[in-house]
């Protein structure tokens, strides 16, 4: 179960990611997962922070 700070904060992630300039390509959440892992890892050897949105959907915390 997660707390209310993490609910809302997991809301908040999803709207974001409603508003986002950009769609996770696959046609598998599996897919879509790995496509945010590799967001996650091109921002971080580029020296940036990923959008969270994309952060919670390559760990598992939003659906993919």
């Amino acid at each position: 179960m997660t707390s209310p700070d993490e609910s809302a904060r997991l809301e908040q992630s999803a709207r974001e990611r409603a508003g986002a300039d950009f769609i996770l390509a696959g046609r598998t959440s599996r897919a879509r997962r790995s496509a945010a892992n590799i967001l996650v890892k091109v921002a971080r050897l580029q020296g940036q922070e990923p959008e969270q949105w994309v952060l919670d959907v390559a760990e598992g915390r939003l659906p993919a």
